[in-house]
């Protein structure tokens, strides 16, 4: 699998803030370990892959995707199966969970810890696309160290983005439109 270390790398490569054949420094590493997980939050309360419904638990909860949960507590369960235990959740289905600290799950195949990322973890969603991944990250990051990032990186972030975002991945149920 493909590290968050290996996705920061090629970011700051792709970003000209450290040249091929380098490691990044601790420091740079850690950096780009912030703006990844950064990154990941930002697509989640941004909406990127559809909007969260708010739920608020006083007990135990089965979690349903597309919800935003404050649990206060208690013990929140993904499910395996959604519509009547029939189906995997939707391609990019996002579950937050608020219990004394925010945890945004994606599922890509499986839940995907999105939240608390070291380097050496897997880079959620590097399956899709390391390059655009990395190209997202080195977007993201170039501002903040002054790097710069040239036409075909922008573009290959953008395209990546744009695969991820709620109107090519839809969590929502398809719906027909009324006419009056």
């Amino acid at each position: 699998m493909v590290t968050c270390r290996d996705i920061i790398t090629r970011a700051l490569q792709q970003a000209r803030i450290v040249p091929l054949g380098r490691m990044p420094s601790s420091k740079e590493a850690d950096a780009g370990l912030s703006a990844l997980q950064g990154m990941y939050e930002g697509w989640v309360s941004g909406s990127m892959f559809g909007r969260l419904k708010d739920v608020y638990q006083d007990s135990d909860y089965d979690a349903n995707p597309g919800e935003r949960v404050f649990a206060d507590g208690f013990t929140v369960t993904l499910p395996l199966t959604v519509e009547d235990e029939t189906e995997t959740p939707r391609d990019l289905a996002v579950i937050s969970v608020y219990n004394g600290g925010w945890v945004n799950w994606i599922w890509d195949g499986a839940w995907v810890n999105l939240t608390a990322l070291t380097l050496d973890d897997d880079a959620p969603l590097a399956g899709r696309d390391r390059e655009g991944l990395a190209a997202a990250l080195a977007a993201y990051l170039a501002e903040g160290f002054g790097g710069e990032i040239g036409p075909q990186t922008a573009k290959r972030a953008a395209r990546f983005e744009s695969s991820l975002s709620l109107k090519l991945g839809s969590t929502q149920d398809a719906t027909a439109p009324s006419y009056y």
